[in-house]
């Protein structure tokens, strides 16, 4: 039997030479591809490696991914790490057939928009066609032909309504179809959902289920709170790009972004590698962060994400009664201050900050970084507790001058799921809720030392997401969180 890395081997080589004439696969038995049970669950260690063979065994790890689907990805992988890739990937999508690279996946959505993402082969006008649910009438929407990578606006869209939208090509070709229900634009009795988690960490993007629940519950958004896509690939473009054509290529992520608006942060391993952040350097010489941040934007369909000028991924929206605001707790923190107020956020992101607190009239404020607010795991480990107390009670300083709102905030990073009380003057308290199990990888324990103001542990390998259902009983907004497994189960309830 041939060995399974030989394999993979002869096929990368074999498709790389496709780009430059003929093509032709390895002729090898199906019974040689087979991959053991014991090869079969990528760990996290391998899953940070990124091999050819280990990436797909990810793609392959929760049910056997088609010939021509793996065929494709190896194909793209060689021609991402040769000489003009660009042309060189158009070429393999023209063998393959294939009309696009990836999407389309929906985000930046408030209650009367919605923005549409597509990654085409070469630059191309693509249209979106709206239609409203029950019978209603529909609007199209035409991108520009400027760039591959597309982000469509499609605005006039008509609050807390059903929508079904197919995505088509200059030449009629159907791109992509999916269906998604806007925010309302202010809270009633009737509760809806936002679903939030972190650490895929690749591994956990082509298992189904967590993000067949979240489909089903009816969620209007999913937050990725970090380690999602691509894993400790460093400065190395080529290596990001494939880590993202692998996202692509998931069936659970394509069916997931198609229907769900989907925002996302970045934390370590996405940045750089485990537990980099700030300015860096690569054999002495400073590494282009912008880039690495541009980048990162093209691939995600964020709100702000054409913001040039802005020095960090960190952005802010509304889903219509409630704030989001995404923070960057990895590019923008200051080495040579560490220790000091504003070292970890950096002067710019505290100011906007500082600002989005002060002028936000929403009931429920959501706040996200990619790593913990509090110190009860890893003792703030690579976080608020080693770099920056100071500024972070700067921060639940301007949370407390809050009378009419509630701010609740959100982290990943140290894998398992955790809730935390933090208690403040006046008899108030902030929420922290910690999901960090949508990729089931290995982490701390459940629980730390003190547990005093712990509200609930579940332990790392665990698979489940976090949700918000809000509404408004009476006179009272209510928010309340659900911890939910891979069976569906809830397993943790806190009410806001």
């Amino acid at each position: 039997m041939i060995d399974p890395t030989e394999i993979q081997r002869r096929r990368f080589l074999a498709i790389a030479a496709a780009s430059s004439g003929a093509f032709a696969l390895p002729a090898v038995a199906a019974a040689d591809e087979t991959v053991t049970p014991s090869d079969k669950f990528v760990s996290l260690r391998e899953a940070h490696i990124g091999t050819i063979k280990i990436d797909l065994r990810i793609m392959n790890q929760f049910g056997d991914q088609p010939q021509e689907v793996q065929d494709f990805y190896v194909a793209c992988r060689a021609a991402l790490n040769g000489a003009n890739p660009e042309q060189a990937v158009a070429d393999i999508c023209s063998k393959f057939n294939r009309h696009k690279l990836g999407g389309p996946m929906l985000g930046d959505v408030t209650p009367t928009s919605v923005a549409v993402w597509m990654h085409m082969p070469k630059p191309t006008a693509v249209t979106v066609t709206m239609t409203e649910n029950n019978g209603g009438h529909s609007k199209a929407f035409t991108s520009s032909s400027d760039s591959p990578i597309l982000s469509i606006r499609c605005n006039g869209l008509r609050n807390d309504t059903g929508y079904t939208y197919t995505v088509a090509n200059q030449a009629g070709v159907e791109l992509g179809k999916g269906q998604f229900v806007t925010p309302p634009d202010k809270l009633n009795e009737k509760p809806w959902r936002i679903t939030f988690g972190g650490d895929f960490h690749k591994i956990g993007m082509y298992r189904p289920e967590l993000m067949q629940l979240i489909r089903e519950r009816g969620s209007r958004a999913m937050l990725l709170i970090g380690d999602s896509a691509v894993d400790g690939r460093k400065d190395d473009l080529p290596m990001i790009n494939t880590d993202y054509m692998l996202r692509n290529l998931s069936p659970a992520i394509q069916s997931l972004t198609a229907n769900v608006p989907t925002l996302a942060t970045w934390d370590d391993h996405d940045y750089w590698g485990n537990d980099t952040s700030g300015k860096l350097t690569r054999s002495g010489k400073p590494i282009d962060v912008q880039k690495l941040r541009e980048t990162w934007k093209s691939q995600w369909n964020n709100p702000q994400r054409d913001l040039a000028d802005r020095k960090g991924i960190y952005f802010a929206t509304h889903f219509g009664p409630i704030h989001y605001i995404a923070l960057d707790t990895r590019s923008c923190r200051i080495h040579e201050r560490k220790g000091r107020a504003g070292s970890f956020l950096g002067d710019e992101q505290m100011k906007w900050l500082e600002k989005q607190l002060a002028d936000s009239d929403s009931p429920f404020i959501l706040i996200s970084g990619g790593t913990m607010w509090t110190d009860h795991i890893s003792n703030g480990k690579d976080s608020w507790g080693i770099w920056d107390k100071e500024g972070r009670e700067q921060i639940f300083q301007w949370i407390d001058k809050k009378s009419d709102s509630k701010a609740m905030l959100l982290s990943g990073d140290r894998h398992g799921a955790r809730g935390f009380q933090i208690p403040r003057p006046g008899h108030k308290t902030i929420h922290e809720f910690e999901v960090g199990t949508l990729g089931g990888v290995p982490g701390p324990e459940a629980f730390g030392d003190d547990r005093t103001h712990q509200l609930f542990g579940l332990p790392s390998r665990s698979w489940a997401f976090g949700e918000f259902s809000f509404s408004q009983q009476g006179a009272t907004p209510e928010a309340v969180f659900r911890l939910i497994n891979e069976e569906g189960k809830v397993i943790e309830t806190v009410t806001v």
